[in-house]
C-alpha cells in the first residue's frame, strides 16, 4: 500500500454497488486500506464493456482492495468482521437495495438500528433517497437516479428529443465522489468522540453535481437563460473535417479571438457585444460551422487556443489513450485483469487525478475539518465550490477577492430577482456559501496577503500558473516558503505539459475527456450537454483532497498538489478507456444511449404528461413490470429471461413505449415501484425544489443574506442520521479593506 494522506485509515465496504465501490476506490488512492465484501450477483459485475466475461468497471473498482466473498456471510457475520477488524470507517451502498449479507435489513429503520449496535466509529450509508422521508426504502439505478436528480431532463437525443443519460455511470460515480468526502467528514467527527452515522442520498448527490445552475432560476428567482447559453454564441459543438470541436467564448476578448482565428470576416462586425451574440446565436453557429468544416479538429483547436479561445477537440477513448498531455503527466496506470498479476493481461486507465509536489519539510500533524483555516484564491466554479463544501463542514474559509480581478460569477448574471449588482449574482451565491470574503488589491498590498499565508493551513487556487506565481501562492512557492501548509492548484490540464496553457471551461473539458463522445444516441450522434458537470465533480474532488490531508490518521506535513480536472473527467470513463486499450474497435460492443447492460428494459418512455425512466435488473422485476402494464406480449417467452430481454431490447422498448404513452408519468412510476420495479418520472431541474422527498429532508437548505433575504441553496447531500441538514451560511458581502 503506497503512502498517502489517508495512510493508516481502515475501511470496510459493504453492499457492492458502484457508488460505494467508487468511493472506497478514491479513498484507497489516497492511502486508505479497503476491505470490500463482494457479491458476484451485483448488476455492475455483468455490465459492458467487459473482457473474458468480467465487467471492466468492476475490475477497476476492485483493484488494490482486499476482497471478501459475500457468499455465506450474514449480518451477524458482518458484525463479527467489524469486531475483529478493526475498521475506522464503514461505507454501505444500499442504492439498489439491501443485498448480500445485509439483504434481511430491508427496512431503513431496522437497518439504522442495526448500524447503531455495530458501528465501530464512523459509518456512511449511501441509499437512493436517504434513510428518512417517505422514500427511504426505495431503490434506484443509474438511469432512474438521473431521472430523479434532474440530469436526464437536461440532455436529449439529437434525433428524437428523448431524454438521454450521460455516458457511463455518472450519477453513481458522482455519488461515489460525494461519499468519499462524507467518509472523511464522518471520520473527523468520530475522532472528536462517540460514533457517527452519516446518511447520504444518491438523489441529492446527483442534484448537487448536476443541473445546479438551472435550479438557481427557481431557488433565487432569476430571469433569462442559464448555463453556457447565457453568454450567447459560440457555446456549442461545431463540425470539423474529421470530427467535432467545442468552442466556448464567454468573454468579449474570447469572441475577438474567434474572429481573428477565422480571419476577421465582415459578418462578425455586428456581433461585437455580448447582447448581440445572445440575440442571434443561430446565425453565429451557422457561420462558425461553415468555417470549422474547413479545418481538422486538432488544427481548429490549436489555432483557436493560440488566440486565447477556450476550444477543444472531441476525443474518443481510443484517442484519449494517445493524449500527449496525459502521457506527459504520467497519468496512465496499467491494471491486471485478474489477481494473478504476473500473467494476467493488462488494461490501461487513468490513475490518481493529482500529482504531489514536495512534500515540504514541516512536521506531520493531524488536523480537523473543524477550524481548518483555508485561504481560497479562486474564481468561477470548481475551486469556489470546494471552498463552500469545506466551509459547510466546519472549516474557516476565507475567499480572497482581488479587487482588480473580481470573480466573474460575482460580476455577471443571472441576478437574484433580476436585479443587477455585485451582491446579487445567483451563481456566486450558489458556489460561495459558508465562507467569508477578504477583499483588497493583492498586487498593491502584498503584506496583507503574506499575513494571510502565514496564518493559513490550506491555500486553494485556480488562477493559472503565471498569476499564482506572481502572488507567491503557486505550489512551487508555497512548498518553499510556507512549509506548514497544503497548497492546492487546480487547472484544466495540470501545471505543465503541452496543454497546460490551454484555456478551458467545463464544457471544453467534457468534450476533450470522453463525456461528449460517449453521450450519444444509438446511431452515434452527439448530444449537446449544457451542464458544468466537470466543474461540479472537480469541486467535490478538491474538497476531498483537502479533507483527506486534514484528517489523515497519521498526520500529514505541508505539501503541494497539482490537480488536473481533465484527469478526473477521463477517470470517470475508465472502463471505456480500458476497453479501447484492449481493442480500439471496442465502440461496437459498449452501451450507447440509455443502455446499461444487463438491465433490460432500461430506457426512457413517453407518458401522457412527460417521460418515464424504467430499469429492470432481474426476472422478478420484469414480472412486476408485465403485471402493471398488462398484455400478453410482454409476458411472451422471449422476454422472460434476462439474456433474452437484453438481446431483444429494441423490440421491447417499442412495446413499452406503446404501453406507457397513455399513463401519467408520476402515477405509473409509483405503481411500478410498488411492484418492485425501479422507475421514476423524469423531473425537470426547475421542478426539483418542490419534490416531496427533497422538501421533507430540507435538502434545499435555507440561508439568510443581508441583501436578498432568506433563500434556499443546494445543500450538502448527507447529514448525521436522524438530524437536520448541515447548515449553510450565505455567500459573503464584498467589503473591501480600507486601502
Amino acid at each position: 500500500m503506497k503512502e498517502g494522506f489517508l495512510t493508516g485509515l481502515r475501511i470496510l465496504e459493504l453492499g457492492d454497488g458502484i457508488a460505494g465501490a467508487s468511493a472506497t476506490s478514491l479513498l484507497m488512492a489516497l492511502g486508505a486500506e479497503v476491505t470490500a465484501v463482494t457479491n458476484p450477483a451485483s448488476p455492475h459485475r455483468s455490465g459492458r464493456p467487459a473482457s473474458g466475461g468480467q465487467s471492466l468497471l468492476s475490475v477497476i473498482l476492485d483493484r488494490g482492495k482486499r476482497l471478501v466473498p459475500a457468499a455465506g456471510l450474514t449480518a451477524d457475520g458482518v458484525a463479527a468482521l467489524l469486531a475483529a477488524g478493526p475498521f475506522d470507517v464503514v461505507v454501505t451502498d444500499r442504492v439498489a437495495g439491501p443485498s448480500g449479507p445485509l439483504a434481511g435489513l430491508g427496512d431503513a429503520a431496522a437497518y439504522a438500528a442495526w448500524v447503531a449496535e455495530v458501528n465501530p466509529g464512523a459509518w456512511v450509508t449511501v441509499s437512493a433517497f436517504g434513510l428518512t422521508g417517505e422514500r427511504c426504502d426505495d431503490v434506484a439505478t443509474e438511469l432512474t437516479l438521473a431521472a430523479a436528480g434532474g440530469i436526464l431532463a437536461t440532455v436529449h437525443d439529437p434525433d428524437t428529443g428523448r431524454p438521454l443519460k450521460l455516458g457511463g455511470y455518472q450519477s453513481l460515480l458522482n455519488t461515489g465522489q460525494a461519499t468519499a468526502l462524507a467518509a472523511c467528514h464522518a471520520f473527523d467527527l468520530a475522532c472528536a468522540g462517540g460514533t457517527v452515522h452519516l446518511d447520504l442520498s444518491a438523489a441529492e448527490a446527483t442534484v448537487a453535481m448536476g443541473p445546479t445552475l438551472e435550479i438557481s432560476t427557481v431557488l433565487l428567482n432569476t430571469v433569462g437563460p442559464s448555463g453556457a447559453k447565457r453568454y450567447g454564441a459560440p457555446a456549442s459543438f461545431y463540425p470539423c473535417r474529421d470530427g467535432m470541436i467545442r468552442i466556448s467564448a464567454m468573454e468579449n476578448h474570447q469572441w475577438q479571438g474567434v474572429v481573428t482565428a477565422m480571419g476577421s470576416p465582415a459578418w462578425t462586425e455586428r456581433f461585437a457585444t455580448t447582447e448581440a451574440r445572445i440575440e442571434d446565436p443561430a446565425e453565429i453557429d451557422r457561420r462558425i460551422a461553415e468555417w470549422s468544416q474547413t479545418q481538422t479538429k486538432i488544427a481548429a483547436e490549436t489555432l483557436l487556443q493560440s488566440h486565447g479561445v477556450p476550444a477543444t477537440a472531441m476525443h474518443s477513448p481510443a484517442e484519449i489513450l494517445d493524449s500527449p498531455q496525459l502521457r506527459h503527466r504520467g497519468a496512465f496506470e496499467e491494471v491486471p485483469l485478474s489477481s494473478d498479476d504476473l500473467v494476467s493481461p493488462r488494461v490501461t486507465i487513468v490513475g490518481p487525478q493529482y500529482r504531489q509536489v514536495g512534500p515540504g519539510d514541516g512536521e506531520a500533524a493531524r488536523r480537523s475539518l473543524r477550524g481548518l483555516k483555508v485561504l481560497e484564491v479562486s474564481h468561477v466554479l470548481a475551486a469556489p465550490l470546494a471552498g463552500a463544501l469545506l466551509g459547510a463542514l466546519g472549516a474557516e474559509v476565507s475567499k480572497l477577492e482581488d479587487l482588480r480581478r473580481i470573480d466573474m460569477y460575482r460580476r455577471r448574471g443571472p441576478y437574484i430577482d433580476g436585479i443587477a449588482g455585485g451582491e446579487r449574482s445567483a451563481y456566486f451565491a450558489l458556489m460561495n456559501h459558508s465562507k467569508k470574503s477578504v477583499a483588497f488589491d493583492a498586487d498593491a498590498h502584498r503584506d496583507r496577503l503574506d499575513a494571510l499565508l502565514r496564518d493559513t493551513d490550506v491555500v486553494l487556487e485556480n488562477l493559472g500558473g503565471k498569476r499564482a506565481a506572481r502572488l507567491g501562492i503557486s505550489v512551487a512557492e508555497m512548498v518553499k516558503q510556507h512549509k506548514h501548509a497544503l497548497a492546492v492548484s487546480s487547472s484544466g490540464f495540470g501545471a505543465d505539459g503541452p496543454f497546460a496553457g490551454y484555456r478551458v471551461y467545463a464544457y471544453n473539458l467534457q468534450t476533450a475527456c470522453g463525456l461528449g463522445y460517449l453521450t450519444r444516441n444509438a446511431a452515434g450522434a452527439t448530444a449537446e450537454i449544457d451542464l458544468p458537470w466537470a466543474d461540479l465533480i472537480s469541486g467535490f474532488a478538491l474538497a476531498t483532497l483537502v479533507a483527506a490531508w486534514a484528517v489523515g490518521p497519521r498526520g500529514n506535513a505541508g505539501t503541494g498538489i497539482d490537480f488536473a480536472m481533465a484527469d478526473l473527467i477521463v477517470a470517470h470513463f475508465n472502463e471505456f478507456v480500458a476497453a479501447a486499450s484492449l481493442d480500439p474497435g471496442s465502440d461496437a460492443v459498449v452501451d450507447r444511449a440509455n443502455e446499461v447492460s444487463p438491465y433490460a428494459p432500461n430506457g426512457v418512455y413517453p407518458a401522457a404528461d412527460g417521460w418515464l425512466a424504467v430499469s429492470v435488473a432481474n426476472d422478478a422485476q420484469y414480472q412486476g413490470l408485465a403485471e402493471i402494464l398488462g398484455g400478453d406480449t410482454l409476458a411472451a417467452p422471449g422476454f422472460t429471461a434476462t439474456t433474452g430481454r437484453f438481446e431483444r431490447r429494441a423490440e421491447l422498448d417499442d412495446l413499452l413505449a406503446t404501453a406507457t404513452s397513455t399513463r401519467k408519468a408520476a402515477e405509473l412510476a409509483r405503481d411500478l415501484r410498488a411492484a418492485g420495479v425501479p422507475a421514476e418520472e423524469v423531473i425537470a431541474p426547475r421542478d426539483l425544489p418542490a419534490v416531496p422527498q427533497f422538501v421533507a429532508r430540507d435538502f434545499f437548505t435555507a440561508t439568510e443574506h443581508p441583501e436578498w433575504g432568506r433563500r434556499r441553496l443546494i445543500g450538502i447531500p448527507w447529514r448525521p442520521f436522524g438530524q437536520p441538514p448541515i447548515a449553510l451560511a450565505p455567500a459573503p458581502l464584498l467589503e473591501p479593506l480600507d486601502n
